[in-house]
């Protein structure tokens, strides 16, 4: 039997289980300990885990944050062992849910040209590609695919 995944908001205790996450996963956003601490406390900020219940263990966050009717996935991981569970999905609704009940409109992110798994679950999640922006990304330079997921039309669940 699969453990039971739970979900909640971050808080600045988790900072260190959720760079161990991003460590984990290399395509995930490399941000640092000082830019999550400096997010977290921000009112606009959506900052939501995954743990399972039984071990109180991190296996996934989403990072997002809400600018007007505008909102934003910054970062989103999942451990490499715990995909395909639905735990990313889990956390996207969540947070979609959250900005809608904030009053977002529309949900916009980026990724890396190359991260075709990454494309292929947010356009499963009703996302579009939107644009792109060329030679967004360093260390290796690639263009960033912008995607939209229009939220103002939506029922919420």
């Amino acid at each position: 039997m699969e453990p039971e995944i739970k979900i909640r908001h971050a808080t600045l205790k988790d900072i260190g289980a959720l760079l161990a996450v991003q460590r984990q996963a290399p395509e995930a956003g490399r941000w640092s300990e000082e830019d999550y601490v400096g997010f977290l406390p921000a009112e606009d900020t959506l900052f939501l885990l995954a743990e399972e219940n039984s071990a109180d263990r991190v296996v996934a966050f989403l990072l997002g944050r809400l600018v007007g009717e505008d909102m934003e996935v910054l970062n989103l991981a999942v451990l490499p062992e715990q995909r395909r569970r639905g735990i990313g999905r889990g956390l996207l609704e969540e947070a979609l849910a959250q900005g809608r009940a904030q009053g977002a409109r529309q949900c916009w992110l980026e990724l890396r040209a190359s991260n075709a798994g990454a494309l292929a679950f947010y356009r499963a999640q009703g996302f579009e590609e939107s644009q792109r922006r060329p030679r967004y990304y360093r260390q290796p330079e690639e263009d960033a695919i912008v995607c939209v997921r229009h939220l103002a039309a939506e029922v919420p669940p």
